[in-house]
């Protein structure tokens, strides 16, 4: 008797245990949360969640082990989100890496490989030279916090960047600044697209993502300042660590901020 009474009381705590998980994780998928926000305080949630402040230790433990959440240092924990978040309308001289570090990451890349070969038809046509020209591929794995998030592969017309090498892009040389101080290129627009597509079998290798994992695929060209196609990029990208952010300003408000200037008196 005294056995089988056992047994059921050993059951009860962790199956408050798996309760107070599931409100929790019910909690932070609501709304009010966004990938990469930070969750409350222990106290609050243990509050709310109505446990003991042990228990949500635990909790909190086994969710930053399975990557929902993460905890950063002395800021507290939050939910993991998006790794990189690359704005689709800031300056184009906001490079990949600028952009890293203003998510707060450490940027780095590693060269795959840096090639020169006969312009196709079609790239020739992206980038407004002849066919058989020569041109520069540079494929680039660039990563956040040591953690890669994108491929990219750059193609160059070889006659605007004479001189350029494999040993120009080691040690997470910055192509953009590269181009503007050596060749006074500068990046000014570009025209692509965003699709999803699925990984090749290299991309899911050097991306560390499982077999068929989604791609956020992008393809433009980019103009420098004299409005000149002077690259076709190709951006392979995790789409569990990166995000595509838009802002944009509608016309009424930007109407109402032309009148409010006229008003102001000289």
């Amino acid at each position: 008797m005294d056995t089988q009474s056992h047994f059921p009381a050993a059951r009860r705590p962790r199956k408050a245990y798996l309760a107070a998980r599931r409100a929790l994780l019910m909690l932070l998928e609501t709304p009010e949360y966004n990938p990469g926000d930070q969750i409350p305080a222990e106290r609050e949630l243990a509050q709310t969640l109505d446990i003991s402040r042990m228990t949500l230790r635990k909790i909190l433990d086994e969710l930053i082990g399975s990557g929902i959440l993460a905890r950063k240092g002395n800021r507290g924990t939050y939910l993991a989100g998006m790794a990189i978040e690359r704005p689709l309308n800031e300056p184009l001289e906001h490079g990949i890496s600028k952009i890293v570090e203003l998510n707060g990451a450490v940027p780095s890349s590693r060269l795959i490989f840096f090639h020169q070969t006969t312009a196709s038809a079609r790239i020739a046509r992206l980038l407004a030279i002849e066919t058989g020209m020569p041109v520069i591929i540079i494929k680039r794995l660039r990563l956040a916090d040591t953690r890669p998030f994108c491929l990219e592969t750059s193609y160059l017309p070889r006659e605007r960047v004479p001189g350029l090498c494999a040993e120009d892009m080691r040690q997470d040389a910055s192509l953009n600044l590269l181009l503007a101080q050596r060749y006074q290129i500068v990046g000014t627009s570009d025209r692509g697209t965003i699709r999803v597509g699925v990984m090749t079998e290299e991309e899911q290798a050097l991306l560390q993502a499982e077999a068929g994992t989604p791609a956020l695929t992008y393809r433009g060209v980019i103009f420098d300042q004299h409005n000149r196609p002077n690259e076709y990029l190709v951006s392979i990208n995790h789409p569990g660590r990166v995000a595509f952010k838009i802002a944009t300003r509608h016309p009424l408000s930007m109407a109402l901020e032309r009148q409010e200037y006229d008003a102001e008196p000289e």
